[in-house]
């Protein structure tokens, strides 16, 4: 596995720390997430995503892989919290595709593996 950049490493850590303003602070004020086939574009929405989807429903994220190509990074991760796990498997695993623009997070796209 991969060192991870520090913003990518941030978001992870911050998520599980329930430090917000250092999750936001990983994000460029211009970035977009992808997540549930929904986007969420700049600061204040990436703000309201990650208070109901992240923090609210206390996800805690376990890196279980990572890998570069050309600057962009996959990460792996088994993901909990308290969600709704009906029909999901266990472990609940989800990728983060990461782009950066000036050492932060530009793009974030969350898929199934």
């Amino acid at each position: 596995m991969i060192a991870l950049p520090a913003s990518v490493k941030a978001y992870f850590d911050a998520a599980n720390a329930d430090r917000r303003d250092a999750f936001l602070a990983a994000f460029d004020e211009n970035a977009f997430v992808f997540d549930d086939n929904r986007t969420f574009q700049g600061t204040e929405a990436i703000r309201n995503w990650s208070d109901a989807d992240v923090f609210g429903a206390r996800v805690r994220f376990s890196v279980i892989d990572a890998t570069e190509q050309d600057g962009a990074y996959a990460v792996i991760a088994s993901v909990d919290g308290d969600f709704d796990k009906t029909n999901l498997p266990d472990p609940f695993l989800l990728r983060h595709a990461f782009e950066l623009s000036g050492g932060k997070i530009k793009a974030l796209r969350v898929t199934l593996p």
